[in-house]
């Protein structure tokens, strides 16, 4: 079950939402807004995944450990299966 919120928004954004559900886009305002908040969501853990990741491989140690572990597992990759 959802929980309620109140928002105020943007007349010009509110009427854009309304067009958007009555021409069947989505089957509600609510399944828009949750929609569109869902898609904000994951783009900002997204964002952060890739800021994460280009501070890594700005750390000496962290590339260190990758080639350390590279190194223990080069051969690894080529065994046969039986």
């Amino acid at each position: 079950m959802g929980k309620k919120a109140t928002f105020v928004l943007d007349e010009q954004v509110m009427t854009e939402a309304k067009q958007i559900v009555e021409k069947g886009l989505f089957k509600s305002m609510n399944s828009f807004v949750e929609s569109a908040i869902r898609d904000e969501i994951e783009k900002i853990k997204k964002e952060r995944i890739r800021k994460a990741i280009i501070e890594a491989s700005k750390d000496t140690m962290f590339l260190s450990d990758i080639k350390e572990i590279e190194e223990d597992f080069k051969y690894a990759d080529f065994e046969e299966e039986k």
